[in-house]
């Protein structure tokens, strides 16, 4: 974020981190659940995550660069989907946790080395079509909704103060899915794929300075770009995936008493791992 004294501003920095993503479920068909007679079953079926992730976030003003956080961080997800008739509806859950490193400054100027605790979760749910094709192949277009909370813990520093930030974002989303049967070398796999876009509607960053008392701004969000790509082995399935987020710089927002202003600078995630999931 950056803090202003009205006119004149001053600078401090503020980052977030997302869940990713809510990551696109689909997997093996298994379970029926019987509906009454003269209807179509409803097939349902079950998808654990895994995702060890590397994020990398950065603010800016203009073009210069105010800070950067990067590390690992781990994401645990769930979802069930269920087809009647080709039809699609996902709801999926995942939470969030790790430490990245962080490179900024003070307000004066000094550099600032630190870490930073990421702890978040997130809901949502998506409804699809599911195409098929020949050798067994199939694409899912599909639409979905969804919200994520997270909690931002800066540490303290001999040379600044630490603070704590949370935000809550409301995102639409796009996609489409696909699997289809592969041939690497002499050997035939099944390949998986997703590729989408999400939208932030709606975002709220709160965060405590000492002294400044709590201040909210609501940075607009802007489209990016996510995806994955693996292969499917009986119920496992594993890959790489890619989430992005980017985000205009919020409105100035009265602080101190009106002698300051708090905003967040415009800002760009990049996240990128290693996938591994279950069907059941």
């Amino acid at each position: 974020m950056r803090i202003s004294r009205l006119p004149r501003r001053l600078t401090c920095a503020l980052a977030l981190s997302f869940l990713l993503p809510a990551t696109g479920a689909f997997a093996l068909e298994a379970d029926f659940l019987q509906e009454p007679s003269g209807e179509s079953p409803v097939t349902a079926s079950n998808l654990a995550t895994a995702r060890l992730e590397y994020f990398n976030w950065r603010e800016y003003d203009g073009d210069t660069r105010l800070l950067k956080e990067s590390g690992p961080r781990l994401q645990l997800g769930a979802s069930r989907r269920y087809n009647r008739e080709d039809i699609t509806f996902t709801p999926h859950v995942e939470g969030m946790f790790g430490y990245v490193d962080y490179d900024g400054h003070t307000q004066g100027g000094t550099p600032v080395s630190t870490d930073v605790r990421y702890v978040g979760f997130g809901i949502g749910a998506d409804i699809g079509a599911v195409y098929h094709f020949v050798a067994e192949s199939q694409v899912e277009p599909y639409l979905g909704l969804a919200w994520n909370y997270w909690r931002r813990d800066l540490r303290t520093t001999p040379q600044a103060t630490g603070y704590l930030e949370t935000w809550d974002s409301v995102f639409a989303r796009g996609g489409a899915r696909a699997e289809a049967d592969l041939v690497i070398g002499a050997t035939p796999v099944r390949g998986y794929g997703e590729l989408g876009l999400k939208l932030p509607l709606s975002t709220y960053n709160s965060a405590k300075f000492p002294g400044f008392g709590k201040v909210n701004v609501s940075p607009k969000g802007n489209l990016s770009l996510y995806g994955s790509v693996g292969i499917v082995k009986g119920p496992w399935r594993g890959g790489l995936f890619y989430d992005g987020w980017r985000f205009q710089a919020s409105d100035v927002t009265p602080a101190g008493g009106g002698a300051f202003g708090l905003m967040q600078p415009k800002s760009r995630a990049d996240i990128f791992g290693i996938e591994a999931a279950r069907a059941f």
